[in-house]
This record gives C-alpha cells, sequence and structure tokens, in this order.
C-alpha cells in the first residue's frame, strides 16, 4: 500500500509539474502574439469609464478633423448623436457584448497597423463608441458627413453612382449581396437615406470582421484588407490612409 501511495504522490506531482511548464508555454505564445490588458485593469469590461469624447471639428492644416455634419454621429457634449445611435444598436442586435464589433482580439488593433492600441483596456461602452468615432472617419472622408452627397465624377455606371454618408450603390441590384440592410430599394431617395447607409455599411463592415468566413474573404481587419470602400484597401494605404489618422485620434485607444 506504501509503494502504491508513493507511486501515486510521483504520479500527481509529475502531472502537476507538466501542466505548470504546458501553462507556461501557452502565455509565452500569447504574449509573442498579443500585448496584455495593463497590470491595474481587471473588469476593462465593465469599467464605469464611460465618459464621451465630441470629435475634433476645429479646422487643422494637417487635415485631423471632422465635418461640422460628423456631429450627428457624435455631438460636441461627447454623447452619441442620432447616427451614433443607430451604430450602437446594430452592434447590440448581432451580438451585444459577444459581438464580433467587441472581440479582445480584433486583427489590427493591438498589432499592425496598431489601430487602437489600448484596445484590451477599452470598456464594453468605449468599444462601441469606437465603432462611432471610426464610422464617422470614414464618412468624414467619403462624404464630408452629407447625407446628399453624390459622386459627380468618372464612374464606371453612371446610372449607379455612389451617394450618400458611405458613397453606397444607388442600385439595388450592386448592393444587395453585401447584406440584409443592403437590399433597400434603388434611387437617390432610399440610398440618401442614413438610416440605410449606416446599416448597409455596418453590414459590410461585419462581413470584414468575419475574415475568410465573410463575404470578403478578407483579412479579419478594418484596414488594410479588400474592403468596399477604395481607402481601406492596402493599394491606399498600409495604414488606413486618411481614415486611419482619423480613427486613431479616439482618445481611449491612445497608450498613455
Amino acid at each position: 500500500m506504501k509503494n502504491l501511495l508513493k507511486a501515486l504522490s510521483l504520479f500527481l506531482l509529475f502531472s502537476m509539474s507538466a501542466l505548470a511548464q504546458d501553462i507556461v508555454d501557452i502565455n509565452s505564445v500569447v504574449k509573442k502574439s498579443t500585448n496584455p490588458p495593463s497590470g491595474d485593469c481587471h473588469d476593462c469590461r465593465t469599467s464605469s469609464n464611460t465618459g464621451g469624447h465630441p470629435l475634433p471639428t476645429e479646422h487643422r492644416k494637417d487635415g485631423l478633423y471632422f465635418s461640422e455634419k460628423c456631429t450627428n454621429f457624435i455631438k460636441p457634449s461627447g454623447e452619441r448623436g442620432e447616427w451614433g445611435n443607430l451604430i450602437v444598436s446594430y452592434i447590440d442586435n448581432v451580438g451585444g457584448e459577444e459581438s464580433l464589433f467587441l472581440n479582445d482580439e480584433l486583427p489590427g488593433m493591438t498589432a499592425q497597423p496598431r489601430t487602437c492600441p489600448n484596445w484590451y483596456n477599452l470598456n464594453t461602452n468605449q468599444r462601441k463608441e469606437f465603432w462611432v468615432w471610426m464610422m464617422a472617419s470614414i464618412a468624414h472622408i467619403e462624404s464630408s458627413c452629407d447625407k446628399s452627397k453624390v459622386n459627380t465624377g468618372r464612374v464606371p455606371n453612371p446610372s449607379d453612382r455612389p451617394r450618400g454618408l458611405f458613397q453606397l450603390n444607388t442600385l439595388r441590384k450592386n448592393r444587395a449581396w453585401r447584406g440584409d440592410h443592403c437590399k433597400f430599394p434603388s434611387g437617390a431617395t432610399h440610398t440618401n437615406k442614413p438610416v440605410n447607409q449606416i446599416k448597409c455599411s455596418m453590414d459590410i463592415m461585419h462581413e470584414l470582421l468575419k475574415g475568410k468566413g465573410g463575404e470578403y474573404k478578407s483579412n479579419g481587419k478594418i484596414f488594410p484588407t479588400n474592403s468596399y470602400w477604395e481607402k481601406l484597401r492596402p493599394s491606399n494605404s498600409k495604414t488606413g490612409g486618411k481614415i486611419g489618422k482619423l480613427v486613431r485620434g479616439y482618445p481611449p485607444c491612445k497608450v498613455e
């Protein structure tokens, strides 16, 4: 019996030692692949830090400012505007806190191109606000947040001119495949509506975040990737170009 107990003790000791080594190995892999949360952030996702951040709209020579019309996304007070509320409602409807939009391991956030270096330490509300800021950045570059903006330049099909906040196709047949919210009727009246523009654009972004499993068979990043928006493609910039610069201006993303 003594020999049996001794053998059992040695087995348990060996097993625990092996398990500890496995944990060390796993941790080393994780640390090489990602930037872990800071030591004083134990409940980042449930933190009460929900202060709003207004979009900078004052003119700057470096171009890092938003059109006044973008305050429909985020008000000067820092509170969400009507368009910002549509974005947050969309995220809530596609999984809430379990949504891909709020995932800890979104590619390109803390690793290259470091879209939001402090992403791990953002709470749920701050992550939702990030997406409002993100979509406002795209809309500013695409249309100056002008819901009636039309691309009057040279386009492949003059009867299907990109229009609205996110410069979506005017013809339903050319955008319906991009998402359920992209199936609204053809024509300027329907295409210019902010609610249609925002929900369809969030469908597009959602598919991008799905990576190879999404419609775009992308890399899962916001940029650079094979996005609907040309300015987010690798051929334009490896870091998101002007949109990327605006996005990185979101205060909670900055590492102090």
